[in-house]
């Protein structure tokens, strides 16, 4: 990913470019253009519109031509402030606030540095960008982003200065922030703040063209360093644009964008790259919702297939009655009537030992009638001896056990009818 800043100073358009490595942001070079006017800035604009769309582009824009003003207010959060501030400062400003694009900054102290531009002049600019390839995802002021200058544990109050703007931290955090005029002192101007805020500064720093400033030069360290590859002109001459590039990397910068002129390029291009996510998903969907209906399909057959059984089976038990409503719950029914579900009903425990007892000689049994403790039985049997042993075998269970009419068969098979009384614990 490729950082580009541009940073319009108001005599010239200097674009940097940074070379993102994991959470560092390497310097790759930086060209300039003349843009005094707004007709010169589109020309720069296009000249230095970078190249591919693997690219992140802010426009900095200088302090003189933001509007900035300190309150108290008891808002930390940047998101907030901006929805706040147009209400604050209703009346308070030149232009309606419907006409402004306002952002916040919390200070060291507890105040807020409100801070607003004019909606048409920065759509503009905007549509100059754009017109030029390189629509700006952030417009700020890169001054802002000082802090990200110092050397890690800086304590106290420092000043940063480039000769068009001041900037004051403490203990790294926001303090102050003025736009200078050509040839302001800058040492005059912080004697100045003392004497009206009561701030004293223990260290000013300079970086850019303002070698000739009081102050010492801003020490390269850190990942300023290691960005630059430890040149320290290059460090102190491109560093502002870096501090904002670094900010947008951890998605801090203060950022005019927002409302009718907020980024929209970024949303487009990641519902382009959700298009594909999207559709594998519905495919996805499409696939589970057949998966769903053939399970659903197979259960419904077997259901059915299980119905059918039960039918037959129904059916075949009781031939002569007629189709069931529910013929798996009458089933259910005749069966706890016989005894299965644990009642005293003996009728499938005397079915039982009566099949446990009729052996292989006894072909079967068609027919059987328990009424009590009476037992009635018909059947068939291969002779009429095999009839008289199974009479023998249901003595334990039957007595007496008498056995009825035998009527031979041309096969010699007989059928035989067969009646005794339960005995009472018959084994």
């Amino acid at each position: 990913m490729i950082y580009q800043i541009l940073e319009w100073t108001g005599s010239e358009l200097v674009a940097s470019r940074f070379l993102q490595r994991r959470s560092e942001l390497i310097f790759q070079g930086a060209d300039s253009r003349p843009a005094a006017t707004e007709s010169e800035l589109a020309e720069a604009l296009r000249d230095l519109a970078p190249a591919g769309n693997d690219c992140r582009v802010a426009l900095s824009l200088s302090l003189a031509r933001l509007f900035m003003r300190e309150m108290v207010l008891p808002i930390r959060d940047r998101r907030k402030l901006r929805e706040v501030l147009p209400l604050e400062l209703r009346g308070e400003t030149a232009l309606e606030t419907d006409e402004l694009a306002f952002a916040g900054l919390p200070l060291a102290g507890g105040e807020v540095l409100a801070l607003w531009v004019r909606k048409r002049e920065l759509a503009a600019h905007l549509a100059a960008a754009a017109s030029a390839g390189a629509d700006p995802e952030v417009v700020s002021a890169a001054p802002l982003h000082w802090g990200e200058l110092l050397p890690t544990g800086t304590r106290g109050t420092v000043a940063l200065t480039d000769g068009s703007a001041l900037a004051l931290f403490r203990d790294g955090e926001p303090l102050f922030f003025r736009a200078l005029m050509a040839g302001e002192d800058c040492a005059r101007t912080l004697a100045l703040l003392e004497m009206s805020k009561g701030i004293s500064v223990d260290q000013t720093y300079h970086l850019g063209a303002s070698e000739g400033e009081n102050g010492s030069p801003l020490p390269v360290e850190g990942s300023l360093a290691t960005a630059f590859g430890g040149d320290g002109g290059a460090a102190r001459r491109h560093g502002s644009a870096w501090g904002l590039a670094m900010a947008m990397l951890r998605g801090e910068a203060v950022d005019f964008r927002a409302g009718d002129l907020a980024w929209t390029k970024g949303k487009e291009k990641a519902r382009r790259q959700l298009r594909l996510p999207l559709a594998l998903a519905a495919l996805l969907l499409l696939l589970l919702a057949a998966d769903a209906g053939i399970r659903y399909t197979l259960v419904k057959r077997d259901l059915v297939s299980l119905d059918t059984s039960i039918g037959a089976i129904y059916r075949e038990v009781f031939p002569g009655r007629k189709k069931g409503v529910d013929e798996a719950a009458e089933m259910r029914a005749e069966l706890r009537k016989l005894g299965a579900g644990g009642g005293k009903s003996q009728v499938l425990e005397t079915l039982n030992r009566l099949a446990a007892a009729k052996g292989d000689d006894i072909i079967g049994l068609y027919e059987v009638e328990i009424d009590g403790g009476q037992v009635r039985l018909k059947g068939d049997a291969r002779s009429t001896q095999a009839v008289t042993d199974f009479k023998n075998r249901l003595a334990a269970m039957l007595a007496p056990a008498e056995v009825g009419q035998i009527t031979s068969r041309p096969d010699g098979t007989v059928t035989f009818a067969l009646r005794g009384t339960m005995k009472e614990g018959g084994q």
